[in-house]
């Protein structure tokens, strides 16, 4: 049984583990209890409901099924963390971008991405403390990642593209 909790935040003090964001007071939000890295016991690490949805599903998931509180939106919530069950390489991506140098390699083909061209970013965490972000060109990304959920995954986290912009990725993306 896990220790991972829904609960409304007790103050406005915390903050995100995966946008960075306050979660303000009385918001619910999630919280994954892991061991502490600097001392004895369990550490918890907290995260907004949708966020947690995009980066931990299954912990999310399994503290969903025994939650009395009402969740707004959890039908929503429910095919989010569904669809990042099926497929938990979508739990590393963050959000499709365009270019901004020519200087990333993909990390699937090795080639260089063109500035302007549209790529997905994607979390690779080197141990418990530190994540950093990589590279795929949007053509690769359904191979490297996997195809189920990664254009809706896209649409959820990427607020800065456009139509056009969704349009192209669709095409790249092969849907």
């Amino acid at each position: 049984m896990s220790d991972d909790v829904i609960e409304a935040a007790k103050t406005g003090r915390s903050k995100c583990r995966r946008c960075g964001e306050i979660i303000a007071k009385g918001q619910l939000r999630f919280g994954e209890r892991v061991e502490n890295a600097f001392g004895e016991g369990l550490a918890t690490h907290w995260f907004h409901i949708a966020c947690a949805a995009e980066k931990r599903p299954e912990r999310l998931g399994a503290a969903m099924a025994s939650c009395d509180l009402e969740l707004p939106d959890r039908s929503v919530l429910d095919a989010i963390v569904r669809s990042g069950t099926e497929n938990p390489k979508l739990a590393t991506v963050k959000r499709a971008e365009r270019a901004s140098s020519g200087r990333a390699r993909c990390q699937h083909c090795r080639e260089l991405i063109e500035k302007g061209t549209l790529r997905v970013a994607v979390e690779r965490e080197e141990d418990a403390s530190v994540a950093t972000v990589s590279y795929v060109h949007a053509g690769c990304a359904p191979e490297f990642l996997g195809r189920h959920g990664l254009m809706d995954k896209l649409r959820r986290t990427s607020p800065a593209l456009e139509a056009p912009d969704f349009s192209e990725l669709e095409q790249l993306l092969g849907q």
